[in-house]
């Protein structure tokens, strides 16, 4: 089995290098790696042109390529696609440590499931490791406002565009499946990832992996053989009002694109908005607070905009 991988970068030249890094390090290696750099930085290329040679000599191809058309998550993984060979496409944030085995245990998924099509890794690391109580009132608050929350033998969408993740040493069938995630290759005739989405593009794996779940159940998967670390890096990563005004809009976006407009399903999802209102007030976070609410005022004025996919009104004060 080949695998393709494509990694989306912007602004993290020394993340990208550690990331790099472990897939050398992988006891199964890819046979191509293409990191699409969203920032267009010459010491971004200046790192990943200097490790071509080391990539070479262990038979994988590493190539940088400038993503010319715009800062989108998106638009880096369509392009990322368009340039894949393998018989799988790995896509990795740029801020990923893989485990050793991480690409051993992908192919072995995949020869061990025939009617797989995707399957996400599992972190190392949580919450409840770090904090207890943290953890156990996050996942009240996530259960209460439907914003998400951890099971053990179970991963749904939820009608507010949260998700139940998994947790624990089980694999199972899932409805969605993260950003660090593994396709075949043969999906993409059908699906590619929603380019209304920009920058940061909020939830693009959640409603990429969802489409597909919704036209083949059963066929995606979370595997917690397959782990990696994310060190979630706060360098370059879209902050403050924008990520606020993202998170609202793109999810309200979303609810209409993917889910049933019921009475039942309008209704979670607007207790789920009070419910973010609610958990950053009690967070002590009163500037998102307010920007939460002023963001939710704006999805009101431009409803029938968001109902139609015309994002334009938010996607065009991106910077």
């Amino acid at each position: 089995m080949k695998i393709s991988v494509v990694i989306p970068t912007y602004k993290r030249e020394k993340d990208l290098s550690e990331c790099l890094d472990s897939i050398l390090g992988q006891s199964f290696l890819p046979v191509e790696v293409f990191v699409i750099d969203n920032a267009r930085e010459n010491a971004t290329k200046a790192s990943v042109q200097g490790q071509k040679e080391i990539f070479s000599s262990r038979g994988i191809r590493l190539e940088y390529i400038d993503n010319s058309k715009e800062n989108s998550l998106t638009v880096a993984r369509n392009w990322g696609i368009k340039m894949c060979g393998g018989d799988v496409i790995s896509f990795l944030d740029d801020d990923v440590i893989l485990d050793k085995d991480y690409y051993k245990e992908v192919a072995k998924f995949f020869n061990d499931n025939d009617k797989a099509i995707g399957v996400s890794a599992q972190t190392i690391g949580n919450l409840y490791e770090t904090s207890k109580i943290k953890f156990m009132f996050a996942q009240l608050l996530g259960r209460i406002f439907f914003l998400g929350y951890y099971e053990k033998y179970e991963c749904h969408v939820l009608p507010s565009m949260g998700v139940t993740s998994l947790m624990g040493n089980n694999s199972v069938s899932s409805e969605w499946i993260s950003g660090a995630s593994a396709y075949k290759r043969k999906i993409f005739s059908e699906f590619l990832f929603d380019e209304k989405l920009k920058k940061y593009s909020w939830d693009e794996d959640l409603d990429f992996s969802y489409r597909i779940y919704k036209k083949y159940p059963g066929t995606l998967f979370f595997n917690s053989r397959i782990k990696y670390l994310h060190k979630l890096s706060e360098i370059g990563r879209t902050q403050g009002r924008e990520r606020i005004y993202m998170e609202e809009i793109y999810n309200l976006y979303l609810f209409y694109k993917l889910m049933p407009q019921n009475l039942k399903n309008k209704i979670i999802y607007i207790w789920s908005r009070i419910g973010t209102i609610f958990y950053r007030l009690v967070k002590g976070k009163f500037l998102d607070t307010r920007l939460c609410v002023s963001a939710l005022i704006l999805c009101l004025k431009n409803l029938h905009k968001i109902k139609q996919g015309n994002l334009d009104f938010f996607n065009k004060t991106l910077k």
